[in-house]
């Protein structure tokens, strides 16, 4: 590893958790570790302001996807803060979800897994955060 791209993890207020490293815009970063709330809100302000992505990637020096990232969870959830690092996944699969998928396929045995997904959003069984993936359903 390069010292240069090694060590600037307090430049973030960070324990050198993740390598550091300067990304081809010039912008500082370490690895595993989500950009800073300010450098978000900076995003989202940018895009509000009427600036494109690959602008607002230029002037803060963070990557294009990074920027779409941020917008698009910005647009989706109205926060700018990351999603939560490891941990588990909250049991999406509860009793009565369980129950109402087998309500389904008991109507419908060949109902597909993206159908009965479908039907737990239309239904408000459940929502975008605890609504079930097609491979939990199709076990």
């Amino acid at each position: 590893m390069h010292s240069a791209a090694m060590g600037g993890g307090a430049l973030f207020g960070c324990s050198s958790a993740g390598h550091s490293g300067i990304n081809q815009l010039g912008g500082v970063y370490v690895n595993g570790r989500p950009l800073p709330d300010s450098t978000r809100q900076k995003i989202v302000e940018l895009a509000h302001s009427g600036a494109r992505p690959c602008d607002i990637s230029r002037i803060l020096q963070v990557s294009n996807g990074c920027v779409s990232k941020i917008l698009g969870r910005y647009y989706e959830t109205g926060s700018i803060k990351p999603r939560a690092i490891g941990g588990s996944k909250p049991r999406v699969a509860t009793t009565p979800v369980v129950q109402k998928i087998a309500d389904y396929k008991r109507e419908c045995p060949s109902i597909f897994a993206w159908e009965i997904r479908d039907r737990l959003l239309s239904e408000n069984v459940c929502n975008n955060d605890n609504i079930p993936s097609v491979s939990t359903i199709g076990l």
